[in-house]
């Protein structure tokens, strides 16, 4: 007797749809295949709608309004079934402390699943630790290119012995890439003229500069001989860079958000400060590079880029915190601008946002995937719901959604997490703590697994 079974949907799954039945027991999947003969505790019909893999989402940051329950709590809503979160260790403070403590909460208050990448604010004084943080299977790390008047930017000889020490430790590289002291720069030339802060925001942080600081960290990365994961990437330029490289067999890998693909800057002119992310939201035309990309293979990964953060669209611009509430929003807006608009299959969805992020993280096939001994993770997902977005129906802490109003087609109906139905029919009903913290092993998969 199994505890489960989904009968009847189109499950999604290493490039194919087919009609099929999933059968799980003991928190994983123990057969899948047309017309099980089996019996279960309960049965749930998913006739007419997509059985996908939980949703993956690699970029979140728990350390705002949301914590890793508040967020878990979000990201279930939203079909995301497996979070990795980053444990950013502030100067001052260890990268192994820091890690630990992303560890506990997470192991005493998330209802998903989730690994950590390590966060590196001081890498000078902290990159000595990536040896032990892998140890512990924390195995990718970022730096930031940027926000240098925030103090915290890791300038190119921190960047390139961190890379270095990186790669001899057999971890994974990640950089917010943008160039900081010349957007730095340009953002105190149009303060100094008392520009619009909202009409010159894109100018302070040109894609070209996004673009040239990808360029940069590939030529660090190159020379140590450590894989790379460019984040948030926005631009039209930036992805030309990315597919020189990888041309070339450089294992770069790219990631977009659903920010950079549902709005653009004309959106920033209308909400100000709410919208204000870095990078920030381009032009149309980038927008629609950043579809073309994640359909052609040139971007592997879409993530949340989660940051809920308490500011108002009446707060000064420029004093405004940087980041929004995107977790719980993501698999519908990326079905509906994506599947549904046509720019994307349904296939191409889960390859970018289950099988890729599982592949690079090193936790495929246990995550990622529909196949007999992989995690019970799973959402249904109804192609033909209708839903409008508002604040009210968000379950984040932050003040605001970036998509009030906005109607999507596409939504889930039920997800699924560890083999316990989690979400049903907009109800959170298994509310106690059941989150594992999994160790990566990031970075060592092939580009063309990823195609």
């Amino acid at each position: 007797m199994h505890d489960l079974l989904i009968r009847g949907g189109l499950v999604v799954v290493e490039g194919t749809t087919v009609q099929a039945d999933v059968a799980i027991s003991k928190g994983a999947i123990r057969a899948v295949g047309p017309n099980l003969d089996v019996a279960a505790e309960r049965t749930l019909d998913a006739s007419d709608q997509y059985v996908l893999p939980g949703i993956l989402d690699v970029h979140t940051h728990p350390v705002y309004l949301d914590d890793l329950h508040g967020l878990s709590v979000a990201a279930a809503y939203g079909g995301v079934t497996t979070l990795i979160h980053y444990a950013y260790a502030k100067p001052g403070n260890g990268l192994l402390e820091t890690i630990h403590r992303f560890r506990e909460e997470g192991e005493g208050g998330s209802l998903l699943d989730f690994a950590l990448h390590g966060g590196l604010f001081d890498p000078k004084h902290q990159s000595h630790e990536i040896p032990d943080a892998i140890r512990e299977g924390v195995t990718s790390f970022k730096m930031f290119m940027t926000y240098a008047k925030l103090g915290w930017m890791t300038d190119d000889y921190q960047l390139m012995r961190t890379l270095d020490l990186i790669a001899q430790a057999g971890g994974l590289g990640m950089v917010h890439a943008e160039n900081g002291l010349a957007t730095d720069y340009l953002q105190d030339k149009y303060i100094e003229a008392n520009a619009d802060p909202k009409e010159t925001f894109l100018d302070t942080r040109p894609a070209l500069l996004e673009a040239e600081a990808i360029h940069r960290a590939i030529a660090m990365a190159q020379v140590a001989g450590c894989p790379l994961y460019i984040p948030h990437m926005t631009a039209a330029l930036g992805i030309e860079v990315i597919a020189t490289a990888r041309s070339k067999g450089v294992r770069v890998y790219g990631e977009t958000c659903p920010q950079y693909l549902t709005l653009t800057h004309d959106d920033l002119l209308a909400s100000g400060p709410l919208l204000k992310i870095g990078p920030p939201l381009r032009r149309e035309s980038d927008r629609l590079a950043l579809w073309n990309a994640l359909a052609t293979g040139t971007l592997d990964t879409v993530a949340s880029d989660h940051a809920a953060k308490q500011k108002q669209a009446e707060d000064p611009f420029f004093e405004a915190p940087y980041g929004s509430p995107q977790v719980e929003t993501m698999l519908p807006l990326v079905f509906d601008g994506g599947v549904h608009e046509g720019r994307i299959t349904i296939e191409r969805l889960v390859k970018t946002m289950c099988e890729n992020p599982a592949r690079i993280f090193g936790l495929y096939p246990q995550k990622g995937t529909i196949r007999s001994g992989s995690d019970a993770d799973l959402v249904i997902f109804d192609p033909r719901a209708e839903r409008t977005i508002t604040h009210a129906s968000q379950h984040s802490n932050a003040p605001y959604t970036a998509y009030e109003g906005r109607v999507h087609r596409g939504a889930p109906s039920v997800v699924i997490a560890q083999g316990a139905v989690l979400v049903e029919d907009g109800r959170l009903l298994a509310a106690d703590t059941r989150g594992r913290f999994h160790p990566t092993s990031s970075g060592r998969v092939a580009l063309e697994q990823l195609a």
